[in-house]
C-alpha cells in the first residue's frame, strides 16, 4: 500500500474523472483496489455512504449466490449416487400396497447406523421380522420401516408406530412406489427447497447482520477519531468499513479453505484492514500529490485472482494443489497490487521527495573576501 510521506503539502485531487464508464469502473475496481491501495479508501471516503452500501449489498449478493449455487449443485450430486446405488441393486425398491411393505432385495436393509454429534442414529428397512423395533437403550434416533409399521424414534425420545395403512391414506396413494425415480425427484424437491432457504438465511447474514455489524464498529471508530479530529464526520468510517470487507473476505476464505479458520478471524481481519484503511482516508493532504488520476486500471492485475476465487467458491475443487494456488494467486496479487500502486505514489510525489533532501552535506557559506 501506498506509504504517507510527509514532505508535499498538496491539495485534494478535483474531479477531472467522470461519467458513466468511470464511475462504473470506480465501482467495479472496489473488487480488487481496497487490497492495496490507500489512495483508493481516501477517495472512496469522499464520495457519498450510498454509493458504498449499494457496492456492499452487491458484493454480498454476489457471494451469497456463487455460496447458494456451490450448495445445490453439491445436493444435486446426490440424485447420481442414489440413482447408481440403484443401479448396482444396493438399494431395494419398496411398494407399500394395502398397507404392508414390500422389499425386493436383501434384508434387514441398513441405511445408516452410526454416531453423530446427537447421537447414535439407525436407519433400517426390514419385513422379514428379525427386526422389531428401534433399541432405545442403543439408538438416540432412528426410523424402522418392518412390515406392517414405520416406527419412528425422535431427537426428544419419543417413540411413535405408524401403520402403513395410514401413510396410504395421507398421500392418497395405493401402492406407493419407493424407486429410483421417486427417491431421486424426492431428493431434487427438497434439494430446491434447501437451495431457496439457503440463500434467505446467507442473504440475512451476509449482508443484513453485516451491515449492522460494520454499522455498530464504525460508531465505535468515529468515537474513537473524534477525540483526535472532532470535526469528522461518521461517513468516512462507515465507508471506509464497507470496502476493508473486500480484502478480509478474501483472505479469510484462504484461511477456510485450508481448514485454519475459527470464530472472529473475519472480525479481525476486517478490523486490521479497516485501521488501515482509515490511515489513508484520514491522512492529511500533505500525504498525497494533488490532482492525480485513479488508476483505476491497476484493479485489472485482480482479474485473475477474482477468477480464481470464483471457481473456488463455486465449485470447491477437492485438491491440495488446487488449494496452495488459491492461496499463491491471491497472495501475489495482493503484492503486485501494492507495488504497483505504491510505485506511482512515490512517483508522484518525487520530484518534491528529491528537492527536500540535499544530496551531500554542506558547511557554512564562507564570508566574502575583503578588498
Amino acid at each position: 500500500m501506498e506509504v504517507p510521506s510527509e514532505v508535499v503539502p498538496v491539495a485534494e485531487p478535483n474531479s477531472v474523472e467522470s461519467g458513466f464508464l468511470h464511475e462504473l469502473a470506480w465501482f467495479a475496481s472496489g473488487a480488487v483496489l481496497p487490497m492495496g491501495s490507500l489512495s483508493y479508501y481516501r477517495r472512496a471516503s469522499r464520495r457519498s455512504v450510498g454509493v458504498a452500501i449499494l457496492f456492499f449489498f452487491i458484493l454480498t449478493l454476489v457471494i451469497t449466490t456463487m455460496t447458494t449455487i456451490n450448495v445445490a449443485a453439491t445436493m444435486v450430486q446426490v440424485v447420481d449416487k442414489i440413482r447408481e446405488g440403484y443401479r448396482q441393486a444396493r438399494v431395494p425398491t419398496i411398494v407399500i400396497r394395502s398397507g404392508i411393505a414390500e422389499v425386493d432385495g436383501p434384508q434387514p436393509f441398513i441405511i445408516a447406523n452410526q454416531r453423530t454429534s446427537r447421537g447414535a442414529i439407525l436407519i433400517a428397512v426390514d419385513t422379514t421380522g428379525q427386526m422389531t423395533g428401534i433399541d432405545q437403550s442403543r439408538y438416540d434416533q432412528g426410523l424402522l420401516l418392518t412390515k406392517t409399521e414405520m416406527h419412528v424414534l425422535d431427537q426428544n425420545g419419543r417413540y411413535q408406530r405408524v401403520p402403513l395403512s395410514e401413510l396410504n391414506s395421507m398421500f392418497q396413494r395405493d401402492p406407493i412406489v419407493i424407486d429410483e425415480n421417486t427417491v431421486s425427484n424426492a431428493w431434487v424437491g427438497f434439494s430446491a427447497a434447501a437451495a431457496v432457504l439457503s440463500f434467505i438465511g446467507l442473504v440475512l447474514w451476509n449482508s443484513v447482520v453485516r451491515l449492522m455489524i460494520v454499522a455498530t464498529l464504525a460508531l465505535i471508530f468515529w468515537g474513537i477519531g473524534s477525540l483526535i479530529r472532532p470535526k469528522v464526520g461518521f461517513g468516512p468510517f462507515i465507508i471506509t468499513g464497507m470496502y476493508a470487507l473486500v480484502p478480509a473476505i478474501y483472505i479469510w476464505h484462504l484461511f477456510s479453505r485450508s481448514h485454519a479458520s475459527f470464530f472472529g478471524l473475519q472480525t479481525i481481519l476486517l478490523l486490521f484492514f479497516w485501521a488501515v484503511g482509515l490511515v489513508g482516508a484520514l491522512a492529511g493532504g500533505r500525504f498525497f500529490a494533488a490532482n492525480v488520476l485513479a488508476r483505476l486500471w491497476t484493479a485489472l492485475i485482480g482479474l485473475p485472482m477474482i477468477l480464481v476465487l470464483a471457481i473456488d467458491t463455486l465449485v470447491r475443487i477437492p485438491s491440495q494443489g488446487w488449494a496452495i494456488a488459491v492461496w499463491v494467486v491471491t497472495l501475489l496479487t495482493m503484492l503486485a497490487l501494492i507495488c504497483v500502486r505504491l510505485y506511482f505514489h512515490l512517483r508522484d510525489l518525487g520530484p518534491s521527495a528529491i528537492a527536500a533532501e540535499p544530496t551531500s552535506p554542506q558547511g557554512p557559506t564562507p564570508p566574502p573576501a575583503a578588498s
